[in-house]
């Protein structure tokens, strides 16, 4: 049998262009073969083949011969149980194992009638988003499903714990509900951000300036700040910025695959979004499918603060397809080059890209364009275009109740260097 797989997998890999082609090749593989399994458990459950072995479930008889956990054989027996819908889209491929286990984790006695309501609806969500969206997506689901269930909105279930260690080394750990997590993140982010301002970072080694050092030392330098111990740093005020899509305050129903966010963060309940606002330390921003337009022209060149919360709502985060890096680690570029072209700092002209692809497009030759669709597309020094990979990253707009899906404020391609320099001259 082992001899057969391994023939198989060799057999995959051999008929892939390259390394690339392998890598993908075997993951649709390996996704094949856990849609072959789930198939193959829904007809052995449903024929209690299990009883031949004398034992009481298909989750006992598949641990006791196969090395899965309890969680593992529990959700491949829920699949054939519970899950029609989403067992036929995983046969047919159209949905991976993987967001079928996210799927079956959502299930539980309080949610099982909502779920077998909402299986369709939910599958045809998931199947559009990475597998990481899709968690966060499900876990908000959830959230509203089980009303009965742990409110993990509750404060009065936040704890923290400090606890001295090996060889004097301590460690913090926690747990805030989303309102309290959220303004305590917002308060470490803007001190760090004040840190690095005072250049208290640049002199660290590489491997002690990640985030989890910057954020360590923010937890201490709020310490310090609250004791008296510096009263030369001025107070923090955090940026909380609220993204409430229109339709959650207008719907009855909205969709909770579009629900208010944090900008940067997690998903809220319209109840945590007022909590939120009575700290009086945050923005709330209402969207519909058009955004917010803002026009400076060329009077200045940098984008405003309130520019920067605008194209940060739209982009998400770095509009390059397949770049995952959220608004926070991006820089505002002009599509039409404010030096070269004569491009304006307007909305429509901005877009969010990460430090790593704002030096390729300026400094190293390659190209980034919107499209007619509201997709991005991006050239290679060479002339040839990057192939969109399967989820684009921060650009797939989410999913709307009335199936439209927004556009990018800019579907113009910039001029032409002559172009620009005919305008200039004129």
């Amino acid at each position: 049998m082992c001899s057969t797989v391994s023939a198989a997998v060799e057999g995959v890999a051999a008929a892939a262009g390259g390394p690339a082609e392998e890598i993908l090749a075997l993951v649709e593989l390996a996704d094949r073969a856990q849609a072959a399994l789930v198939e193959r458990v829904a007809a052995f459950d449903a024929a209690e083949g299990w009883a031949a072995d004398g034992d009481f479930s298909f989750p006992c008889w598949l641990r006791a011969r196969a090395d899965v956990t309890r969680a593992e054989s529990l959700q491949l027996g829920r699949f054939a149980r519970t899950m029609p819908i989403a067992e036929e889209a995983v046969r047919r491929g159209e949905l991976s194992v993987a967001k079928a286990r996210l799927l079956a984790g959502v299930i539980n006695e309080r949610t099982e009638e909502k779920f077998a309501e909402q299986e369709a609806f939910l599958v045809d969500q998931v199947q559009r988003l990475p597998v990481d969206a899709a968690r966060t997506a499900l876990d908000y689901w959830k959230r509203l499903a089980d009303s009965d269930g742990p409110d993990p909105s509750d404060p009065t279930e936040n704890w923290a714990r400090m606890t001295e260690g090996y060889r004097g080394r301590w460690h913090l750990e926690g747990s805030l509900d989303q309102v309290s997590g959220t303004m305590l993140k917002a308060v470490l982010d803007s001190i760090v951000d004040r840190m690095h301002q005072d250049g208290r970072f640049s002199d660290l080694p590489r491997s002690c300036n990640t985030a989890s050092h910057r954020t360590a030392q923010a937890v201490v330098e709020m310490a310090h700040r609250a004791s008296g111990a510096r009263p030369d740093q001025p107070a923090v005020h955090p940026d909380i910025v609220v993204v409430v899509p229109h339709h959650t305050l207008t719907d009855p129903d909205p969709n909770p695959f579009d629900p208010p966010t944090v900008l940067g963060g997690g998903p809220l309940t319209l109840t945590e979004v007022c909590r939120l606002a009575l700290l009086g330390t945050v923005s709330t921003m209402t969207v519909d499918e058009t955004g917010r337009p803002l026009r400076l022209g060329r009077k200045q060149r940098l984008a405003t603060p309130d520019q920067w919360i605008a194209a940060s709502v739209r982009d998400r985060g770095c509009v390059v397809p397949g770049c995952g890096r959220p608004a926070s680690w991006c820089q505002v570029h002009h599509l039409r080059w404010w030096e070269r072209d004569g491009g304006l700092t307007d909305l429509e002209n901005l877009a969010l890209v990460c430090s790593h692809h704002h030096h390729l497009i300026h400094d190293a030759g390659w190209v980034l364009e919107p499209l007619a669709d509201g997709a991005w597309q991006l050239t290679r020094p060479n002339g040839t275009t990057v192939a969109n990979p399967r989820y684009p990253g921060n650009q797939r707009p989410p999913p709307r109740q009335s199936g439209q899906q927004p556009e990018h404020p800019s579907q113009s391609k910039p001029d032409p260097p002559e172009a620009a320099a005919a305008r200039a001259a004129a």
